[in-house]
């Protein structure tokens, strides 16, 4: 964030608050460790047949909750 999107001022030191370049140091630390793991974060480690199990489970909860609801504007 910029300083004019913070609304405070240059000269107004809070102790309170973080130091935002050792942030900054820490993210690049954490992001240049990453490894080949940071370059596909869309593998997914789970099998496929979890997958498709919790989609169907999350599709028939959907659809349990849509006749509730039916049925409750109905009554």
């Amino acid at each position: 964030m910029s300083e004019r999107d913070t609304g405070f001022s240059a000269g107004t030191e809070n102790s309170a608050a973080p130091d935002s370049s050792r942030s900054t140091a820490e993210f690049r630390a954490f992001a240049t460790q990453g490894g080949a793991e940071a370059e596909q974060p869309w593998k997914m480690k789970a099998p496929g047949r979890k997958v498709a199990l919790l989609a169907a489970i999350v599709i028939a909860v959907v659809v349990v909750l849509i006749l509730i609801g039916i049925a409750v504007l109905n009554g």
